[in-house]
């Protein structure tokens, strides 16, 4: 739904038209319903303020959404509200608190925030670093759903590889490389390459080769 909105627009990640436009009409119901306490519905309102997409680019709003949907225990909600305290955006940056938005998620099973808790044992970012710690989050990740033996190229490198690229599709790579959907992309992209995807390791020195600028906090 995210990729096919932002098609319509043009990748433009401008707000919706007129107030009578279908896609006006669209973000309002979607308004209305996370305002009535829908952890989905406030999730994804989050997602378009994140990402501009049918409304005004705005990352406060954005956070206030997350919190609202990650309060009411949702995995994706928690996982991306913990990317927003990570990188310092639409809040002030907390390591720790984003650690502890990650632990939530991936308590749910959530295979990004599984494979960010690797990232941040590996890194030392909220926690005591830990070569050990780091390596069980991204086998955990690999594993989840599929079971011990799975094979990261297949199961958990492949989800968050797929995630990328449908982040990158709709904007097109080289259009936006300092924008926060092209971030976020890439953040999955490392993600996957930590799990051992081929496809995300050779796209990841592609980025590296054309020298874009990519948030620390993504790496």
């Amino acid at each position: 739904t995210e990729a096919r909105f932002r098609r319509r627009e043009g990748g433009t990640g401008m707000a919706a038209g007129g107030s009578g436009s279908p896609w006006a009409m669209a973000i309002n119901d979607l308004t209305k319903l996370a305002d009535g306490g829908e952890a989905e519905m406030q999730e994804g309102l989050a997602r378009c303020y994140a990402h501009g997409i049918l409304v005004a680019q705005d990352f406060a709003v954005a956070v206030r959404y997350f919190r609202l949907a990650a309060n009411q225990g949702n995995a994706a909600a928690q996982y991306w509200l913990g990317v927003m305290f990570e990188c310092g955006t639409g809040v002030e940056r907390s390591e720790s608190q984003a650690v502890s938005l990650y632990e939530r998620a991936a308590a749910q099973g959530d295979v990004r925030a599984l494979a960010q808790l690797g990232v941040a044992y590996e890194k030392g970012r909220g926690v005591a670093q830990s070569d050990t710690e780091a390596a069980a989050r991204y086998a955990a990740a690999s594993e989840f759903v599929y079971g011990r033996g799975a094979t990261p190229e297949l199961v958990g490198g492949a989800a968050l590889f797929a995630e990328a690229i449908r982040h990158l599709e709709p904007i097109g790579e080289r259009t936006a490389p300092k924008s926060f959907t092209y971030q976020l992309a890439v953040r999955d992209m490392v993600l996957a390459s930590r799990l051992g995807h081929a496809g995300a390791i050779e796209k990841l020195a592609s980025i590296s080769s054309r020298r874009e600028v990519v948030s620390e906090c993504c790496m």
